[in-house]
């Protein structure tokens, strides 16, 4: 390429004549690769129009930076430049081109302008070469590229060199991140791939195979298309570790394999790259995000919530356990690790030796003294002293709990700090209380679910297949009338379902789904008899599991319904604390008292301390927490004892239909049978659902109560948390759609508009249909 003769004055330079230092004239993109290219990386051979022929093509047609793409993709190039275009299609003798743009704006630290600017492949001749270039250049002065360097505050398109190189025959291509955009994390290689050329992925037309590559151990994230092996995955992150060495810098690269080799297509800065986050909790031990609260929690916590209802819930319905068994709790009973609650294992034997101890020292004692209260602390005997919590929350626990929030709603409006502080105090004792009375009742429908899974997995499944799953739908019928005090979490920083207003349900729909679900339930129960029919003792033993199974499956509905009937009170009363601080002058609004602490707000009330910087704190957290929000936590840090891990795993695959052990794909907890495919829809909040659009997947953090009226719109449920009688299992089979709770990271894993197919009995989502 070196002999092409430039009449115009050295327009044309080959790409291993580049180094970063030519950026001004040929672009960032081709300056780059001419330095990878340079420095022995496989980057495919080609030149560069450089910028010097772009200002002759603009000056030659008068044109200025307001020309519009179709102006510059009619007008004559000057002679020379197009004499230089022709030559080059001489020395490359018809083999297929790709002529890029590269923009002097482009592949910048601080602005990417990815996808902004045009490609045009498979280019063969040189009338083609010729109307490529233009098509690039007409590129820079498209709306998207004006938009895009109007929100960086540059023009973006002013200057535009075109990069011509011998098209690379991929067989799979794609980019990838030598730091995880989602979690910043510097130590891990997202590997993006599809079949074919990369373009397929550019313009959204594929959904790429997804590797995760971290010191040479290599994940298959997603594998719809089948594009790469482990070993070539390998081979493109250690591509993109070398081109991270060699700039310094997180890199994002384009690539493509053909006959064996991995080429460098494109590397450029990772732009918005967030900030390394350690997931390390403060202290030995495993800690875990969706246990007991940390089930409503699909949010970081913030400052008021977690030093105040939150630490008094945890005190109280830890003082019911006490009560029961007075084992020893470790503190804290939980640790926040950038913002998120994580629930401390340590309250779990932690080994044979040391549940044997605790038989021995606090169990067996118990017994003696209250037994019915004392075999409700473990699994294995809590049907044992069920009927007693029963009995206690209808006739006593139930009541104190309704008669306390009705006497505050009376008294409030007459309340002073001081006693609205008390309110508040009152009602989270009392909600802690309450959700100790939960972990006896509505925690009693695991407990119930589980044999009737292991029973059915052994002796049902054999003869007529399916999953214990069919026999749990069609008991009761979600109200969404009735949910004005439903939360979208216990934080009490979210409006309630009463305050955002939600359309009612159709009865009669609800009634045909009651009808339908409860006749197929039905259907499968008749079939499960008549298949025991010559076994007395086996059917015997399954009506007895499905029928305590099937009880205490609306009774946690109903328990649980109940449980934030407190929280319109308490977020009202708080945020009358709020006003008096705001009419103070010590908060700018009244909502910032959600971002101070519990102590912080006593001591501006007392009024005993200057407190003039409280308001800055709260928007300082605000804003932390705000992107705390963005985070995609994991569900356990720490190291769990390897007796937990069987127990909790013995748990998850007990409820999974046999057989789907080896599916490939997003695994979760099988909570909700069936099958369903739909386009994803990721809702982090409220104030998202009305993005839900009937026919989607909805992919969510967590659901509680509040999001019950998303379920008569979504095909199938997909939740980061959640555990087997969780609120997105148990409703999701009332409106007889499929579930998957517990995946982890299904909310950045999943994308918007990404075909998926949801199997709840499995506990699988796969991409496509």
């Amino acid at each position: 390429m070196k002999a092409v003769d430039v009449a115009s004055g050295s327009c044309l330079i080959d790409l291993d004549d580049l180094s970063r230092e030519d950026r001004p004239r040929v672009g960032n993109k081709a300056a780059t690769l001419g330095e990878m290219l340079r420095s022995g990386f496989p980057v495919p051979e080609g030149v560069v129009l450089t910028v010097d022929a772009f200002d002759a093509f603009m000056a030659a047609n008068g044109f200025a930076g307001d020309s519009t793409p179709a102006e510059i993709e009619s007008a004559p190039l000057p002679a020379d430049v197009e004499r230089v275009l022709r030559a080059v299609a001489d020395r490359f003798e018809g083999v297929p081109l790709a002529v890029r743009s590269s923009g002097v704006a482009e592949d910048l630290p601080g602005a990417s302008f990815a996808g902004q600017y045009e490609s045009v492949l498979d280019v063969r001749g040189a009338d083609a070469i010729v109307d490529a270039a233009r098509h690039c250049w007409a590129s820079a002065f498209s709306s998207r590229v004006a938009a895009y360097g109007a929100a960086l505050g540059d023009g973006g398109g002013a200057s535009m060199a075109v990069l011509i190189q011998r098209l690379v025959p991929a067989v799979a291509a794609g980019v990838a991140f030598t730091a995880n955009p989602v979690t910043g994390d510097r130590g891990e290689t997202v590997v993006s791939a599809v079949r074919g050329l990369g373009e397929r992925l550019v313009a959204g037309e594929a959904t790429p195979d997804e590797w995760i590559v971290r010191a040479g151990a290599v994940v298959c994230q997603r594998a719809g298309e089948g594009s790469i092996d482990t070993d070539q995955a390998r081979a493109v992150a250690d591509l993109a570790r070398r081109v991270e060495a060699h700039f310094g810098t997180p890199q994002d690269i384009e690539w493509a394999i053909a006959d064996g080799i991995v080429f460098l297509l494109q590397a450029r800065p990772m732009t918005a790259l967030p900030e390394p986050v350690d997931w390390r909790p403060p202290l030995p031990g495993g800690w875990a995000r969706n246990l007991r609260l940390g089930e409503w929690l699909g949010d970081p916590v913030t400052p008021l919530f977690e030093s105040w209802l939150l630490a008094r819930l945890e005190d109280r319905f830890h003082e019911g356990m006490r009560a029961s068994v007075p084992i020893p709790l470790p503190r804290p009973l939980h640790a926040v690790v950038n913002g998120w609650y994580f629930y401390s294992l340590s309250t779990f034997p932690t080994s044979l030796r040391s549940m044997a101890w605790i038989m021995l020292r606090y169990f067996l004692p118990s017994l003696l003294v209250r037994p019915r209260r004392a075999v409700m602390m473990i699994p294995q005997t809590a049907r044992f002293g069920v009927e007693l919590f029963v009995r206690e929350w209808r006739e006593s626990v139930l009541p104190r709990h309704r008669a306390l929030v009705a006497r505050g709603d009376e008294q409030m409006e007459r309340l002073q700090a001081e006693g609205l502080v008390e309110l508040i105090d009152g009602l989270a004792d009392d909600a802690g209380e309450y959700f100790f009375s939960i972990m006896g009742v509505a925690g009693f429908a695991t407990k119930a679910e589980i044999p009737l899974a292991a029973f059915y997995r052994r002796h049902l499944h054999p003869r007529i297949g399916g999953s214990h799953l069919w026999l749990l739908r069609g008991l009761f019928a979600p109200s969404i009338e009735a949910y004005g005090h439903a939360v979208e979490g216990l934080d009490w920083v979210f409006p309630t379902l009463g305050e955002r207003g939600a359309a009612p349900s159709d009865a009669a729909v609800a009634s045909e789904r009651r009808s339908r679900l409860e006749a197929e339930r039905m259907a499968v129960e008749q079939d499960a008899r008549s298949a025991l029919a010559s076994e007395p003792k086996l059917l015997a033993r399954f009506d007895k599991v499905v029928t305590t199974a099937q009880r205490f499956q609306p009774l946690r509905e109903e328990q649980v319904f109940w449980f934030t009937l407190g929280w319109p009170l308490m977020r009202r009363a708080v945020r009358r604390l709020g006003e008096l601080l705001y009419e103070r002058g010590q908060l700018a609004d009244p909502d910032q008292v959600f971002f101070i602490t519990h102590h912080e707000l006593l001591v501006a009330l007392g009024g005993s301390e200057d407190n003039r910087e409280l308001g800055s704190e709260a928007v300082r957290r605000r804003a932390a927490w705000d992107g705390q929000r963005r985070l995609v936590p994991p569900l356990i840090i720490g190291e769990m004892a390897p007796i937990l891990k069987r127990f909790l795993g013995a748990a998850e695959e007990a409820v999974r239909m046999p057989g789907s052990g080896n599916a490939s794909g997003l695994r979760g907890i099988a909570a909700s049978p069936g099958r369903a495919t739909g386009p994803v829809r990721v809702i982090r909040s409220a104030s998202e659902f009305d993005r839900l659009q009937p026919g989607d997947v909805l992919v969510a953090p967590i659901t509680t109560p509040a999001w019950t009226p998303l379920f008569a719109t979504a095909v199938a449920v997909v939740t980061d948390t959640g555990g087997v009688a969780s609120h997105s299992s148990v409703v999701a089979r009332e409106y007889g759609i499929p579930a998957v709770v517990g995946t982890g990271d299904a909310t950045s894993r999943l994308r918007d508009g990404q075909i998926v197919t949801v199997d709840g009995a499995a506990g699988i989502v796969q991409p496509g249909s």
